[in-house]
């Protein structure tokens, strides 16, 4: 990211990626109960438990063939319609997305709606800042599209509570917001 974007990028990145991952993990990990986490481990007990003998490999071979089949088919259906509605979300790109709060708040949270592959985002913010796009929506785009997306909240549902998921997502949001206001304090 540095050579691509600028050390100022991996910069303001790394500090807020820091705080963001250490401060939301440990946020995450206040909101769960000691009976929610009591009944998680329960549960991987329930499903590691019942195949305890055998080849380490063939369990879980077995373990992720099971994940697999559940998983799989809601992440491609997902990133189907997330896709079709990639027109909507993200507007056409150029000059006149500048730094107005509305452009990096919009832009951080369609930013947490998408998957994107780690350091996908590096290509996508060096073209739309190559386009004309204002550095604060940027910045909210740098710090919002890697971390989480529809398809990552839709399959932790099952092991989240909403309340930890929805906390985890604003939070996600409000440091995209900030490192687009940052960017723009900053003058990148």
């Amino acid at each position: 990211m540095g050579f691509v974007l600028g050390w100022h990028w991996a910069g303001l990145r790394l500090v807020l990626g820091i705080a963001m991952v250490f401060g939301l993990g440990y946020l995450a990990n206040r909101l769960v109960t000691p009976t929610e986490a009591q009944a998680a481990d329960a549960h991987l007990v329930e499903l590691v438990g019942e195949q305890r003998d055998g080849n380490p490999f063939a369990r879980w071979l077995s373990i992720f063939a099971r994940i697999a089949v559940r998983l799989v088919p809601e992440y491609i259906v997902l990133v189907l319609l997330l896709g079709a509605a990639r027109a909507w979300l993200f507007p056409q790109v150029g000059p006149e997305i500048g730094n107005d709060i509305v452009w990096i708040v919009a832009l951080a949270v369609a930013g947490m709606l998408f998957v994107i592959p780690t350091a996908g985002e590096v290509p996508i913010v060096q073209a739309m800042l190559s386009l004309g796009m204002g550095v604060g929506p940027a910045g909210a785009l740098l710090m919002t599209l890697p971390p989480i997306s529809v398809p990552s909240l839709a399959m932790l549902a099952r092991s989240f509570r909403p309340r930890v998921l929805t906390v985890v997502a604003v939070g996600v949001v409000a440091f995209g917001v900030l490192a687009g206001l940052l960017a723009v304090a900053l003058g990148f």
